[in-house]
Formats: structure tokens, C-alpha cells, sequence
């Protein structure tokens, strides 16, 4: 018979009984096994993070590369932007996928696709709008610039004789009308880049994916 001693009045006690006879201490006892050190670099080290955040527990960095590459593919899509009616702005959706192809070799899901292209084209019409202001204060050519978009305009609403089209076109000769009228006009025109850059980034991730690999 294996006993032990109770640890409250010190009477002896059959392993196997859950009450001490004499006081009627519990007696269950539960004991650790000790862990094992985890020698470094071993690969059991990897920092996990909530599946919520990345299916598969780990979490990679690709952050950084979809950055990287939404900045490389909209400076490189300032001379796509060339290309008339937002063809050049699809071109560099394409090609900021194709560029995050290259550098994470998978298949990118339709919706992060959509994003970098969107970054991209955003990107690209920035420095678009900033070399295009850049260029014409250097040439010192605002007068210049202000007679040919209002020259465009006058063109465009010549056959209106309405006497509320008439007084829109004498306020877009003013500074405060001709300004307000150019930031619309900016703000559309980045919304349609980036619109089409989106587009262009699902169809490149749709071109350039690897279908041996699962989504990214």
C-alpha cells in the first residue's frame, strides 16, 4: 500500500482517497511536467498574429511591396497618362499588378487588386498635376494656360445664347470662378483616374496570376 501524509495534520493517507480520514483535507494533487527550452532560431519563434488578419495565422510582409510597388507603377504611369480617354490610367493598373507579380509571385484577390491600382493611379495623377503646375510657372505661361482652357470652354457652349449660359462664362473669366471651376475639375478628373486604375489593376491581376498558388 503506497500512503502519504496529509499536508494539514500530517496523518498518513492511501494515494487514491480524495479526503484525508482525520481532518478531511482534500488530498488531490495535480502536478506539471516541466516545459522543454526552445533552442533559438529553431523556427517554433514566428510571431503570429489573429487569423481574422491573415488566414493563415502568420503574417507576411507584403505591406511594404504593395506601397513600393503602387509608387513605382504610378510614376512610371506619367507618360501613360499620354494615352487619351483613361486608356492610360487602365495601363497603369495593369501595370502595377504586373509589377506586384513579379516582386510576390500569386494571385492577387480581385479587391486588393482594385486598391493598388487605385493607389497607383492616384499616384499618377499627382505627379501628373504637379508636373504639368511645375511646367507652366517655370514657362511662366498662367495667362497662357488660363486663355486656352477658357478659349476650350468658349468653344464648347458657343451655340448657347441663354442668358444663364452667358453669365456662367462671364464668371468663369473671373479669378474666383475660373478657380473653382479648375479644382472640380481636378477633384473629377482624379476620381476618374483612380476609377480606372482600379480597373486596370483587376484586369492585370487576372492576367498575371499564377494559378498554381492560392490567393493572396
Amino acid at each position: 500500500m503506497v500512503a502519504h501524509s496529509c499536508d494539514q495534520c500530517g496523518t498518513e493517507v492511501e494515494d487514491g482517497r480524495p479526503f484525508c480520514p482525520q481532518c478531511r483535507a482534500p488530498q488531490v494533487r495535480v502536478e506539471f511536467a516541466p516545459l522543454e527550452p526552445t533552442a533559438p532560431g529553431s523556427g517554433s519563434d514566428v510571431e503570429l498574429v489573429p487569423d481574422h488578419l491573415n488566414g493563415t495565422g502568420v503574417r507576411p510582409s507584403t505591406d511594404a511591396a504593395f506601397f513600393r510597388t503602387a509608387m513605382q507603377a504610378g510614376l512610371l504611369g506619367v507618360m501613360a497618362n499620354l494615352i487619351p480617354f483613361g486608356l492610360g490610367m487602365v495601363l497603369t493598373g495593369i501595370l502595377a499588378a504586373l509589377l506586384y507579380h513579379r516582386a510576390n509571385p500569386g494571385t492577387l484577390r480581385g479587391g486588393k487588386a482594385a486598391r493598388l491600382g487605385a493607389m497607383a493611379g492616384a499616384i499618377s495623377f499627382a505627379a501628373t498635376a504637379l508636373l504639368t503646375v511645375m511646367t507652366i510657372v517655370l514657362l511662366n505661361s498662367q495667362q497662357k494656360f488660363h486663355d486656352v482652357m477658357m478659349q476650350a470652354v468658349e468653344q464648347g457652349i458657343a451655340n448657347r445664347s441663354e442668358p444663364e449660359v452667358q453669365s456662367l462664362l462671364q464668371w468663369l473669366h473671373t479669378p474666383q470662378g475660373f478657380g473653382t471651376v479648375l479644382a472640380f475639375g481636378m477633384v473629377f478628373a482624379l476620381l476618374l483616374s483612380i476609377l480606372f486604375a482600379a480597373v486596370g489593376g483587376v484586369i492585370g491581376s487576372t492576367l498575371f496570376r499564377d494559378r498554381r498558388r492560392p490567393p493572396m
